[in-house]
């Protein structure tokens, strides 16, 4: 068998060429000598019973046992457990996975005249090997071979390591060198440059100050912008809610109007019934004789229409007191966000105020800087605000004119007044 030359230090006895041969117990001797004497390089044969290893019979046991006188004549013929019985050494069996270096120690350890003695190699298919000793310990030279070749190139690149070390090392110091000599030239600036480090400081506090200042300001508008933003976030909160309230308003208005206009269809249908009944009054008049019950008749249908229209003057006043009251509403809701617009405006203002103050203590460090800031922001937040209260002034004249015309009319009468004008030009 060939002996592998490309093992590593934890290779094991798996990976070498091992030899397959067994036989059972009851096979004759010279079988055995035939397979010897065909294969020289086979170490030795396997006895097995029922599957079962009962022992190993080396190549040299069984030439040292047919060499002598008689032993021919007896195990020839006869089967080969006779001479297995008759040598009596223990199989020395292993698993593939043992490494080459612990087979070898494991060898080793054995009796001295067992040393020589081949191995039995345990398959993970539990199928069975012979490992000639030989082999082994040629694999292990071949190991320590490689290993100490591997030193060698070790060694080698560590002395290049070890120089290129150096090397470093010396251009470190220099580098050392040179950084002393930069640090005493800095020492020696520093020096020189002492009474410009003491102005640079002065002007480092003075800068530390202004940050406080700053910091103080800037807490200060942190504070005023949170207690703005929520104001206006509740001011938004209730011009929705009487932004509702307008909008149902708006809505109840409509549907009375709505019914207004209805009720006016009814009174102008009245009023053609009225104008026709006079026409059928006059018509009698001009006929009368004996026919006193068509007059009777069309004063009745007169008398039931003016019913008819005061009831509906009654119900045209029950509206224009419904719209009263809803008018009413109307204007609270404008008032209460005009109370809350002017709440936000008021805390706009304390904002400005603050901002003003920050742009004051800046602009007496850099006044041409903020001169071009200030007045755009002063400006646009004045604007703002005149906007916002000519708005709200706007809004409250136009709630007290609506409450003035329905305060100042009389809804029945003034319903009454209409229709009385209708039947006069009707007549």
């Amino acid at each position: 068998m060939s002996n592998p030359t490309h093992l590593a230090p934890d290779s094991t006895i798996g990976h070498l060429p091992s030899h397959h041969f067994s036989v059972s117990s009851t096979t004759p001797g010279q079988v055995v000598a035939h397979k010897f004497g065909q294969e020289p390089d086979l170490p030795g044969v396997i006895i097995t019973h029922n599957s079962q290893i009962l022992g190993m019979i080396s190549r040299v046991k069984f030439q040292e046992q047919m060499n002598l006188p008689d032993r021919v004549e007896l195990y020839w013929d006869n089967p080969i457990r006779l001479l297995l019985d008759f040598i009596r050494i223990p199989p020395f069996l292993l698993s593939e996975k043992w490494r080459i270096d612990d087979a070898v120690q494991a060898v080793l350890n054995r009796h001295k005249d067992l040393i020589y003695e081949p191995i039995i190699v345990e398959m993970e298919n539990r199928d069975f090997g012979i490992l000639d000793i030989q082999t082994l310990l040629l694999a292990q030279s071949n190991i320590l071979t490689q290993t100490n070749r591997n030193i060698q190139r070790y060694r080698a690149e560590r002395q290049k390591y070890i120089a290129k070390i150096k090397q470093e090392q010396t251009k470190v110091q220099q580098y050392n060198q040179l950084l002393e000599s930069r640090q005493r030239q800095a020492e020696k600036s520093h020096q020189i440059l002492s009474p410009q480090q003491a102005a640079l400081a002065k002007q480092a506090q003075e800068i530390v100050q202004q940050n406080q200042q700053f910091l103080k300001i800037a807490k200060l508008i942190s504070a005023e912008g949170r207690l703005a933003f929520q104001a206006t976030f509740q001011g938004a909160n209730s011009i929705c809610n009487n932004t509702d309230k307008i909008l149902g308003v708006g809505k109840a208005i409509a549907n009375d109007l709505e019914t207004v206009n209805r009720t006016s269809r009814t009174i102008g249908e009245a009023i053609e019934q009225v104008r026709h009944l006079a026409v059928q009054v006059a018509v009698v008049t001009n006929q009368m004789g004996n026919q006193p019950n068509g007059l009777s008749q069309v004063s009745l249908e007169i008398a039931r229409l003016a019913s008819k229209t005061f009831e509906l003057g009654t119900q045209m006043e029950q509206i224009a007191s419904r719209f009263k009251l809803r008018v009413h509403a109307l204007t609270e809701a404008a008032r209460a966000g005009a109370n809350v617009a002017k709440s936000v405006t008021e805390k706009i203002e304390r904002a400005e105020m603050a901002l003003l103050e920050l742009e004051d203590l800046i602009a007496e460090k850099d006044v041409s800087l903020m001169s071009g800031l200030k007045a755009p922001l002063s400006s646009n937040e004045s604007s703002t605000s005149r906007s916002l209260f000519q708005e709200i002034n706007q809004a409250e004249v136009a709630v007290s004119e609506l409450e003035d015309i329905v305060k100042h009319q009389d809804s029945s009468q003034y319903l009454i007044q209409k229709i009385q004008e209708a039947l006069k030009h009707k007549r």
